[in-house]
């Protein structure tokens, strides 16, 4: 009978020449329980913070390559199966198709059905046995090559969905945090940001975006609304950090930092929600405040933190230096 299992994935998978020559390196995370890889470029983070980056739309969703689609259908399948039946919509995701560099002035983007983003950028830690026992597919094939170098976005092989992650502060200087459900496909019962997860196409379509950095305010701004329950009428102002690939699926992740324009305790009377509610007055800056959470909560190994929300904090001590 042939099987899906899990998958070791390469401890530190090495840069393309393509994002080597764009100032991409490799960093880490160190939670405490393990040592978390993950690759950014100080360079194209200042020209994201600079410069609106246009997009342009490839014209036509995404499609699983060819050679991928019969173990395609196998790791959707076997995605599907790990959770209720109806729990995953197939709706449209935005993806990603170009590389950033320091000189970037336009990317390609496209939709992408949700399911086929279960099939490729989540099928990552997973490999598929034949009846023989022998590995016919790695998960891993979409993300990188068989020497362990990672893919640039320009050619990676699976849907590339733009993630888009916001640390929010409110008027009497309180940071919000969300922690993630115990069910979630993707970090389960971790600590996150205010908002973080995958643009839907709506985020680019139903503002007409025309720069990059829009898509991302756009759909950073929804999670936080939906996840923490932001109301429609607090004003948000946000900004995008800075971008990295991280260990899940090497996706482009957006980090940014929003100011909220209400107190806390006018959130909570319109219903806004938050796990954690850090102080950050009586700390040198924002980031002072939430890197020394951070620290705390890893010490204590009770909330695990995310790699996000770790990320948000070191693109915020980067813009407060």
């Amino acid at each position: 009978m042939a099987v899906m299992e899990s998958n070791t994935i390469r401890e530190n998978p090495g840069l393309s020449q393509t994002d080597i020559n764009a100032g991409f390196e490799t960093r880490d995370y160190d939670n405490k329980i393990e040592v978390v890889h993950y690759y950014t470029s100080d360079s194209v983070n200042r020209r994201l913070r600079t410069t609106k980056i246009k997009v342009t739309d490839m014209g036509h969703p995404y499609e699983i390559p060819q050679q991928f689609r019969e173990y395609s259908k196998i790791m959707l399948e076997h995605q599907l199966g790990q959770v209720e039946p109806g729990q995953f919509e197939n709706h449209r995701i935005c993806g990603m198709y170009s590389d950033l560099k320091p000189d970037t002035d336009t990317v390609t983007i496209g939709m992408v059905e949700y399911y086929d983003l279960l099939a490729t950028f989540y099928s990552f830690p997973y490999v598929y046995r034949n009846d023989k026992g022998i590995i016919e597919f790695k998960g891993s094939s979409y993300i990188y090559n068989d020497f362990g170098v990672i893919y640039p976005l320009s050619i990676m092989l699976g849907a590339n969905p733009i993630g888009a992650n916001s640390i929010a502060i409110t008027t009497d200087n309180k940071i919000l945090i969300h922690k993630q459900d115990d069910n979630a496909h993707i970090n389960p019962g971790l600590l996150m940001p205010t908002g973080s997860g995958s643009c839907s196409w709506h985020d680019y379509i139903d503002i007409n975006a025309e720069y990059l950095q829009d898509i991302v305010i756009h759909g950073a701004e929804y999670k936080m609304r939906h996840e923490c329950k932001i109301p429609e009428n607090c004003p948000m102002t946000t900004k995008v950090m800075g971008m990295a690939r991280v260990p899940i699926g090497m996706k482009p992740d957006f980090y940014c930092f929003t100011e909220l324009g209400m107190s806390w305790d006018e959130l909570k009377a319109a219903g806004a929600e938050a796990y954690d509610v850090i102080e950050a007055e009586g700390h040198g800056s924002i980031s002072d405040a939430l890197i020394a959470y951070v620290d705390q909560k890893n010490a204590e190994k009770i909330d695990s933190v995310s790699i996000q929300l770790y990320l948000e904090a070191i693109f915020l001590a980067e813009i407060c230096r």
